[in-house]
């Protein structure tokens, strides 16, 4: 089990009542935002879990569709805690590093943008320094990439593991 895959385990295990809703939120005409889309799409392609995913390229959850997606997840899971996945700037230290947290995120915060606070739980990459909002247009698509396939699969992996078996689920 990877650290991030043991954190995620660590985090959600103990308050999780049903399969998480996985929100994948960013856009994907930005490289650096992109982290979300390619996650979800990662997770709904590649991997087999027993969630359900909101937010891939196909269908991105950008500020646009932000509350119109999270009005028709309490409509439709209302019972489900949201692991809310996102990308973000941070130190330069921080570039490459994940944070996972048993809270949620403002989405866009650190480019300015004023969003409802999102999730139950949050999976977040840093994928550039702060400074302005264009450090998000100079990240390569190939780091974004590779750092994506990691959380998707340790969320993959973390869902798997998680004892739901008591549950009736039907997805």
């Amino acid at each position: 089990m990877s650290a991030l895959e043991k954190t995620l385990y660590d985090t959600l295990a103990p308050v999780l009542i049903a399969p998480p809703v996985v929100l994948c939120i960013g856009s994907d005409k930005v490289t650096g935002d992109c982290f979300g889309p390619l996650v979800g799409d990662r997770l709904v392609k590649n991997e087999s879990i027993n969630s359900y995913v909101y937010g891939t390229l196909d269908a991105p959850v950008t500020a646009l569709n932000l509350l119109h997606t999270l009005a028709f997840i309490k409509l439709k899971h209302p019972s489900s805690y949201i692991l809310a996945v996102d990308s973000a700037l941070g130190a330069k230290t921080e570039v490459g590093c994940f944070r996972v947290i048993a809270d949620g995120i403002y989405p866009g915060s650190a480019t300015g943008k004023k969003l409802p606070k999102v999730g139950d739980f949050s999976l977040t990459a840093t994928v550039a320094g702060l400074g302005n909002s264009s450090s998000l247009y100079g990240v390569g698509l190939g780091f974004v990439s590779r750092l994506a396939d990691t959380a998707s699969k340790a969320i993959a992996n973390c869902v798997r593991s998680l004892d739901l078996s008591h549950m009736n689920i039907s997805i």
